[in-house]
């Protein structure tokens, strides 16, 4: 009886125990679940919502998504120190809840209590976690990506030079910029599909950069006059005009880097008809005659006059055969074919602008760049005559469609020289030295001159027509004598 009564009380205890065990796991649950609540530890994309009833959960995780989708996007272009922000909801970014908040509620609410309890104790092990599905709008990040492409990009633009009220002014550069639409959506789809839960999100646009070839800074250095020199054309020929301003406008804005050698034959281009140049007088042989391109001499000259006194390096200069009229000895510079140039470098740390102008009769040239010469420092130069050359007799064409006693001087004597060209320095104005620039040759050529031949030809062919007719004459004659000896023979 014992034993039985024993045994009872044993089992009556264990189910007291058992009911004491399920009461207090009911609890427990009760807890977890907080009835009509969300079980503790659950959360999307790391927003705590365990606790909370499904209307506040689902306030909490809409505000997260608002401000998810509101989060700030940094936008760079390149290294080209542009930037703009915006919002990734702009840029296509789309966020799908998927019902994670009534998900999330269920835990521990459906089923048997052991169904319940099964689920609230593997919770309470580990975080119950849902991630929110995203997706990118391609279309809508495609449609802003060229937006601003519109606004962003920018047509490279050079710095150049242009004279203001007698002053050389650098305009504004610009670096180019265009932006890669397709390569730009490919990398933003990316990023955002990974990264959106940055807290900043920076974003690089693909894009291609041109910079300017010259810029308004490196042009800041060269608005100084260095040097500039002028020569009167008004007297030319209307075909010599269009010569000399062919090749001026040619070389008018050239640019030319420190160390960098400048050519007046190549720039000037092979003188042609095509190429705009026209017939004109010029030296060649010792005679004035009509070439194409006559003229252009007068351009190298003034240039050359220009170059030395902003004391550039000149690398390669001849003079012409005979003198010329618009500049003294030794200050000129022949042009020839491809065998004689005007040549001169750089020799400056900073650019070299030249600005030519062809108008009214008047040549110039201006050369800028940066002056580091001394303020108190001064250039003169001088030309001297080493020897005197003086012509012989005359050069003498036969004109035989002119009258005897013609005559004309087509082209007058020049005197020959040699020649020195001196570049005298002032310091404070006080003559300090004498440098020798060059030496130069000049032919003496005599007058050319035309005589007529006409009237002597003419009495030379009546002498001889007149001799003609005087042996037909004395035939004649002759015959008619012999024809009345044989008709006095017959007895006629």
């Amino acid at each position: 009886m014992k034993k039985r009564e024993k045994k009872l009380c044993i089992i009556l205890s264990g189910m007291v125990v058992a009911a004491i065990i399920v009461a207090v796991l009911f609890i427990v649950m009760l807890k977890k679940t907080g009835g009509n609540t969300i079980i503790q530890g659950a959360n999307i994309n790391g927003v705590d919502i365990g606790g909370l009833t499904k209307v506040k959960a689902q306030k909490k995780i809409d505000k997260y998504i608002e401000e998810l989708k509101n989060r700030q996007v940094i936008i760079k272009y390149g290294n080209a120190g542009k930037e703009s922000k915006t919002t990734i909801d702009k840029l296509g970014f789309e966020v799908e809840d998927k019902d994670y908040v009534d998900k999330a509620y269920q835990i521990g609410k459906k089923g048997s209590i052991f169904k319940k309890f099964k689920e609230i104790v593997s919770c309470s092990k580990k975080d119950v976690t849902y991630k929110l599905k995203t997706n990118l709008n391609e279309d809508k990040l495609r449609n802003f990506i060229k937006l601003k492409s519109k606004i962003h990009n920018k047509k490279m633009k050079n710095s150049r030079l242009k004279m203001v009220k007698g002053k050389l002014k650098a305009t504004k550069d610009c670096t180019g910029l265009k932006v890669n639409v397709d390569a730009t959506v490919d990398r933003f789809s990316e990023k955002l599909n990974s990264d959106f839960n940055d807290k900043k999100l920076v974003l690089d646009v693909v894009v291609s950069i041109k910079k300017p070839k010259y810029t308004r800074k490196m042009y800041s250095k060269c608005t100084d006059l260095l040097g500039e020199y002028s020569t009167d054309y008004s007297s030319s020929t209307a075909d010599r005009c269009n010569n000399v301003q062919t090749a001026a406008e040619r070389i008018n804005g050239t640019i030319l880097k420190p160390g960098q050698t400048f050519s007046t034959v190549k720039v000037i281009k092979e003188r042609t008809v095509e190429n705009g140049y026209k017939a004109a007088p010029e030296y060649a042989g010792g005679k004035v005659v009509s070439g194409v391109g006559g003229g252009v001499c007068q351009v190298s000259t003034t240039l050359y006059n220009a170059v030395i006194n902003a004391e550039l390096e000149v690398v390669e200069r001849s003079p012409h055969s005979m003198v010329v009229h618009y500049v003294n000895v030794s200050r000129d510079a022949a042009i020839s074919g491809n065998y004689k140039d005007l040549k001169f470098k750089n020799n400056t740390k900073s650019l070299i602008y030249i600005a030519a102008s062809a108008k009214g009769g008047v040549l110039s040239f201006k050369i800028f760049g940066e002056d580091t010469r001394e303020k108190d420092r001064k250039i003169a130069f001088e030309s001297e005559i080493v020897e005197e050359k003086q012509p012989e007799g005359e050069v003498i064409t036969v004109d035989t469609t002119k009258p005897s006693g013609y005559r004309e001087v087509t082209q007058s004597a020049h005197t020959g020289y040699n020649a020195k060209l001196w570049k005298i320095i002032y310091i404070n104005g006080v003559k300090k030295k004498r440098v020798l620039v060059n030496t130069s040759s000049y032919n003496a050529e005599p007058p050319h001159v035309t005589v007529g031949k006409q009237q002597e030809v003419k009495k030379e062919e009546s002498t001889k027509s007149d001799k003609k007719q005087s042996e037909q004459k004395k035939t004649e004659t002759k015959r008619n004598t012999e024809k009345k000896r044989k008709i006095k023979k017959k007895g006629i």
